[in-house]
C-alpha cells in the first residue's frame, strides 16, 4: 500500500490550505489574556513607575497544532480514498460489460456497488470509459436488439450511465454483444483493459465471447459473492394442492429456502419451506393446501431473492373451477364410474367435480354445468337453469347415444335430425380427422395429433354465423365442438358422446388440453364478458426484480403457444379475467444449473465493498482528537485561573474552537442548504410547501425557487395564503405538518435509512401527498424501485384526461410543465384517504416552469415558452388545490340531485 493510491474526490477543497499561513500569522499576533493580580492601592502608588506592557504571543506549541487542526479538516472535506485493489491494470479506455440479464437481478446491489468502485477509479486515472450492455431491448415496431455500447465517456457521466442501468426479466445475448463489438474496430484500438460484472451462470456463447475478447485486451472478471442460482420453472395444481419445481446449481449438500405464496395485492397466504437436493440441478417440493387457499394464490417466489426467475404468476388458469356433471337421481356408482371414466379422469386434476342431479347443482351454484346428452331434470328446472346461463353460467354439453335426442333447448347451433356415421358398413365415408384450430377459437395453438378420429357426430345446419361459433372442425369442415354466448353465459356443445364409441378423442391428451383451456373461461369475474380474444394484451408486467408495473406501448399482446419472454414479450399476466394467461420466466430457463468455463489467461475476482477506503472519517477523527488535546493541556495550564474566574479564556478558547472546528467539518457536506425545516409550532399555524434536501446545491436551489415561485402564484391568484417555503430532511424533520412536498430526483442519490422511511411511511398512510419530479421526461414507475425500497408505495398508473386533479382550479387536460411527459398516480387511491393519490411521479421539471425567473440563473427563461409557463403553473396551482381539498369537485357529479331536492 503507498501513498501513490491515495486520491481526493473533491481536490478543489485543498485549496483552503493556502489560508493556513493567514492563521499562523493571526494566531501568532494575539496577545494573550492579561493576569489579575490583586494588591493594596497604596503599593501602587509607593512603587509607581512608567513601563510599556510588552504583547505576549501564543507559544509555538499551540500555533502549530492549531494550524495541524486546520489541515486536518480541510483535507477532509476534500474526502481522501485509497484504492487498496487495482480493477484496469493497463493504460487506455476501460471497456466495462455489464451483465444485465435475469441472473443479475439477484446480486444487483453488488453489481452497482462495483460499478461506482470501477467509475471511481477510471476518474483517479484519467481515463475514459465505454459501458456495454448484455440484456437487448425493443427495437422497430416489433423486434428487439442489444443498446448501442456507449463511449468513450469521462467517469463523471459514467456514474449517471450506471444509475440507470437495471437488470432485464429475460436471457442475455452474447452472440449480439461479440457481433457489436467486432463492428467497433476504433473502439478495440483504444480500450487498454476489459473488466467483465457477470454471475457463474454459463449461456450460449458466453465463453466464446470472452476468447474474443482476449484478443482485444486482459479481462477481468468480477462475480458477486453469492452464487446461489434459483428459478421456479414450473407450477402445478393438484388435488391436494401444489407442487412446485426449482431449478438450482449444483451443490454437495441440501439447502433450504422459503417459498412465499401471495395472494390480491401481495397479500403473503403461505410460507412453506422447501428443500433443495444435493448433488442435483432440479428439486420437487409439494405443498399441501386447501382448496380456497390455493384458489387465492396469485404467484409464488422465493423469499430474499428478487429476480423474475423466483417469481411465478399463476393467471386465471390456475384456480379450479366447481364443475357439476348432471345425473339422475337412479346412478348408481358403478354405472357413474363406468360411463364418466374419460371425463372424470380429464376434469378431476384441474377441478371439484360433483355428480348431483340438476337442481341440486344449480343450489351449489357451480361454475360449469355437464350434459352427457339430454339434460335429466329439465321440465322442472328450466327457468332455474336459464337464470343461471343467462346470469353468466357456462353449460358444456355433449351428445348422446344412438338411441336419445340431447333435444333443441340451450344448444348453441342448430342440429339436424340424426346422427351422421363415417366407416361404417352401410357408408361409403371413412373416419375423419381433425383440422387445426381456427384463429377464433380458445383451443388455437395446441397442436392436433394426427391419431384422433371421429366415427359419428351431430351434424349442424348451416347457419350464416356458423363459422364464428366454431371451435374445432373436421378435415371436411362440419363442426366438431360449437360455442355460443347466451347473454352473459355461454353455451358449449361436443358434438361427440364423452366416451369412447363415436370418437376416441375422449381417450386422449388432447381430450385433457381442451378443458384446461374451457375450464378459465368459466371465471366468475368474468360472467359479463361473452366474447372471446386468442389476442391477449398485457395486463401487469414484470421487472428484473420480480416487481409488477403496468406495461406501457411497447409490450405486444400474446398469442397460443405463449413466447419466450423477451423485450416485447416481458414476463407478466396477458388478458383479462378469465382469459388472463401468466408468462413466467422460469418455464424457458435451461441452463440455470451450467457453470461457465473461462478460457486461461482470464482472472477472476469476487465483489467486495472494501476495494476502497475513505480516509475522511479518520481526518475528522484526528481532528477532533487533537482538539481535546490541546484543551485539555490549556485546562492544566490554567487550572488555578479556571477555579477563580470560570469565565476564563482558557474556556473560551476551548469553545472557539469547537465553533471554529463545527465550521469546518460542515465543508464536508456535499450541499449545504440555506433552507430549514419550521418548527412544529410554526407549521401548525399556517401551512406551506416542502421540498425533499437532495444535497446537490444547483437542485435544492431550484427546487426552492420553484416552490417558492409557485406560493407566490397561489397568493396572486387564489385565496390560499401559503407561508414560506421549507426544505425537509425525513430524517429529522416533521412530517405531517405539509399538505404537498417535492421531491426532485438526482443522480447517485442514496436510499432512504430506516428511520425515514417509517417517517415517509406515516406520512403517506395519513394523507400525505409527494410529488416525485424525474426532471428528464423518461416517466418509468420502475425506476423509483431501488430509491423506494421499503416505502409503502401503491400501484402507479397514468393519469386519466378527466382526474379530478385536472379540474380543480383551472380546467387542464394534462400535467403540464417544463416538459409534458404523462404523470403516474395511484391506481387504486386508498377511499379511508377520501379516495386522493397519495403519491404523484412524473418527469416534466416542474420547480424549473414554476420559477419566477427574475435573478434565478439555474435555468435560462428562454428555455420554455410563456405559454409553457402558464399552463404549468396553472397546473401547480391545481395540484395544490388537490392537495388542500381533496377529490371535493368530484362531488359536483351530484349537483343536479341537490338542486332536485332543494326545489322541493
Amino acid at each position: 500500500m503507498s501513498l501513490s493510491a491515495i486520491t481526493f474526490l473533491y481536490p478543489a477543497m485543498l485549496a483552503g490550505l493556502m489560508v493556513l499561513p493567514i492563521v499562523w500569522l493571526l494566531i501568532r499576533s494575539a496577545p494573550r489574556s492579561p493576569k489579575n493580580v490583586i494588591f493594596p492601592a497604596a503599593r501602587l502608588l509607593r512603587g509607581l513607575k512608567s513601563q510599556r506592557r510588552d504583547i505576549q504571543r501564543a507559544p509555538i506549541w499551540q500555533t502549530i497544532l492549531r494550524c495541524l487542526i486546520l489541515t486536518l479538516l480541510i483535507i477532509a472535506a476534500a474526502r481522501p480514498v485509497m484504492n487498496r485493489n487495482d480493477f484496469a491494470q493497463n493504460d487506455g479506455a476501460v471497456l466495462i460489460i455489464a451483465d444485465n440479464g435475469w441472473e443479475s437481478a439477484a446480486n444487483w446491489t453488488q453489481y452497482r456497488t462495483a460499478l461506482q468502485q470501477i467509475a471511481n477509479q477510471a476518474r483517479f486515472d484519467l481515463q475514459t470509459v465505454y459501458l456495454a450492455q448484455t440484456a437487448p431491448e425493443a427495437a422497430g415496431a416489433s423486434t428487439w436488439k442489444l443498446p448501442e455500447i456507449v463511449g468513450p465517456v469521462s467517469s463523471q457521466d459514467t456514474v449517471n450511465l450506471i444509475d440507470r442501468l437495471h437488470p432485464r426479466p429475460w436471457n442475455a445475448d452474447y452472440t449480439a454483444l461479440s457481433d457489436l463489438i467486432a463492428e467497433k474496430p476504433e473502439m478495440n484500438n483504444a480500450i487498454g483493459s476489459i473488466i467483465w460484472l457477470t454471475g457463474d451462470m454459463d449461456g450460449p456463447g458466453k465463453a466464446s465471447l470472452a476468447h474474443e475478447l482476449q484478443d482485444i485486451a486482459p479481462i477481468t472478471v468480477l462475480s458477486p459473492t453469492r452464487s446461489d442460482r434459483l428459478a421456479i420453472t414450473s407450477l402445478t395444481r393438484t388435488r391436494t394442492g401444489m407442487v412446485a419445481t426449482i431449478a438450482h446449481d449444483r451443490n454437495d449438500n441440501p439447502r433450504v429456502i422459503n417459498l412465499l405464496a401471495r395472494g390480491e395485492r401481495g397479500t403473503v397466504l403461505l410460507r412453506h419451506n422447501a428443500e433443495l437436493a444435493a448433488n442435483s440441478d432440479q428439486s420437487e417440493t409439494t405443498i399441501f393446501l386447501p382448496s380456497d387457499i390455493a384458489n387465492a394464490i396469485q404467484s409464488v417466489g422465493i423469499e430474499g431473492v428478487e429476480s423474475a426467475a423466483t417469481m411465478f404468476q399463476t393467471g386465471a388458469r390456475w384456480q379450479q373451477r366447481r364443475v357439476g356433471v348432471i345425473v339422475s337421481s337412479g346412478d348408481s356408482p358403478g354405472v357413474l364410474s363406468d360411463q364418466y371414466f374419460f371425463l372424470d379422469r380429464a376434469l378431476s386434476p384441474y377441478a371439484e367435480v360433483t355428480y348431483e342431479p340438476l337442481g341440486k347443482l344449480l343450489e351449489k351454484k357451480v361454475d360449469i354445468l355437464v350434459a352427457t346428452g339430454p339434460i335429466s331434470g329439465l321440465g322442472s328446472q328450466f327457468d332455474a337453469l336459464e337464470r343461471w346461463v343467462n346470469d353468466g353460467g357456462m353449460l358444456v354439453r355433449f351428445a348422446g347415444d344412438s338411441s336419445t335426442e340431447i333435444g333443441n333447448e340451450f344448444l348453441p347451433v342448430t342440429l339436424r335430425l340424426g346422427n351422421r356415421d363415417f366407416g361404417g358398413s352401410m357408408s361409403w365415408e371413412k373416419p375423419k380427422r381433425l383440422l387445426d384450430f381456427p384463429d377464433n377459437s380458445p383451443f388455437y395453438g395446441i397442436p392436433v395429433p394426427n391419431d384422433i378420429t371421429v366415427n359419428r357426430q351431430l351434424l349442424a345446419e348451416p347457419d350464416p354465423d356458423i363459422l364464428g361459433k366454431t371451435w374445432a372442425r373436421l378435415t371436411d369442415g362440419t363442426p366438431l365442438i360449437t360455442s355460443a354466448p347466451r347473454n352473459s353465459g355461454r353455451v358449449v356443445l361436443f358434438h361427440v358422446t364423452p366416451w369412447a364409441d363415436w370418437s376416441n378423442l375422449p381417450m386422449s391428451g388432447l381430450f385433457v388440453e381442451l378443458w384446461q383451456k374451457i375450464l378459465p373461461l368459466a371465471s366468475p369475474s368474468n360472467r359479463n364478458d361473452a366474447e372471446l380474444s386468442t389476442s391477449l394484451p398485457p395486463q401487469a408486467i414484470m421487472d428484473g426484480f420480480g416487481q409488477t408495473h403496468q406495461p406501457d406501448a411497447l409490450i405486444l399482446p400474446v398469442r397460443a403457444p405463449l413466447p419466450v419472454p423477451s423485450p416485447r414479450h416481458p414476463p407478466g399476466i396477458y388478458g383479462e379475467n378469465g382469459q388472463a394467461v401468466a408468462l413466467n420466466l422460469g418455464p424457458s430457463l435451461t441452463n440455470v444449473a451450467n457453470t461457465v468455463t473461462w478460457p486461461s489467461g482470464v482472472s477472476t475476482r469476487k465483489i467486495t465493498d472494501r476495494n476502497q477506503v475513505d480516509l475522511a472519517a479518520l481526518c475528522l477523527l484526528g481532528a477532533l482528537l487533537l482538539l481535546l488535546f490541546d484543551a485539555l493541556i490549556l485546562l492544566a495550564l490554567h487550572h488555578l485561573t479556571l477555579r477563580r474566574n470560570r469565565r476564563s479564556n482558557a474556556f473560551g478558547s476551548f469553545l472557539l474552537l469547537i465553533g471554529v472546528g463545527g465550521i469546518a467539518a460542515g465543508l464536508l457536506a456535499v450541499s449545504p442548504n440555506n433552507a430549514r425545516a419550521s418548527t412544529i409550532q410554526e407549521a401548525a399555524l399556517q401551512p406551506r410547501l416542502a421540498y425533499l434536501k437532495t444535497g446537490v446545491p444547483p437542485v435544492d436551489r431550484l427546487s426552492q425557487a420553484g416552490m417558492t415561485g409557485l406560493t407566490e402564484y397561489l397568493r396572486r391568484r387564489s385565496a390560499a395564503d401559503l407561508n414560506t417555503v421549507d426544505g425537509i430532511d425525513p430524517e429529522t424533520d416533521e412530517l405531517s405538518f405539509y399538505p404537498l412536498i417535492y421531491w426532485p430526483l438526482v443522480d447517485g442519490q442514496e436510499p432512504f435509512s430506516e428511520r425515514a422511511r417509517e417517517r415517509l411511511n406515516s406520512y403517506l398512510n395519513n394523507g400525505g401527498m409527494i410529488l416525485i419530479d424525474s426532471r428528464d421526461r423518461e416517466v418509468q414507475p420502475a425506476r423509483l424501485r431501488r430509491l423506494l425500497a421499503g416505502l409503502e408505495v401503491p400501484l402507479l398508473d397514468r393519469a386519466p384526461g378527466d382526474h379530478i386533479l385536472f379540474r380543480s382550479f383551472y380546467l387542464l387536460d394534462h400535467a403540464y410543465g417544463r416538459f409534458s411527459a404523462p404523470l403516474w398516480l395511484d391506481a387504486r387511491p386508498n377511499q379511508r384517504l377520501d379516495g386522493v393519490a397519495s403519491v404523484l411521479f412524473g418527469g416534466n421539471d416542474w420547480a424549473s416552469a414554476w420559477m419566477i425567473p427574475e435573478g434565478r440563473d439555474e435555468i435560462r427563461t428562454e428555455d420554455i415558452a410563456p405559454r409553457q409557463r402558464e399552463m404549468a403553473v396553472r397546473f401547480g396551482i391545481n395540484l395544490v388545490m388537490y392537495a388542500l381539498t381533496g377529490s371535493y369537485k368530484g362531488d359536483q357529479v351530484h349537483l343536479p340531485a341537490i338542486l332536485e331536492r332543494l326545489g322541493r
